[in-house]
């Protein structure tokens, strides 16, 4: 069987566990202004799309 080394490392085993592992800052951030104003259009576009004003 191969160590450790040749399958990429070990984990931390002070913290323990995947979740700790990888960084919790690395994901994609967005502002939470930015979500709203997203739902928002997305909304009014769907609004438009069932009042038949886009011949879609």
């Amino acid at each position: 069987m191969a160590n450790n080394q040749q399958q990429g490392g070990a984990l931390p085993s002070s913290q323990g566990g995947l979740v700790q592992y990888f960084d919790a800052d690395s994901g994609y951030e967005m502002d939470p202004k930015t979500i709203v104003m997203i739902t928002g259009m997305v909304a009014v576009f769907e609004i438009v799309l069932q009042s038949g004003v886009l011949p879609i």
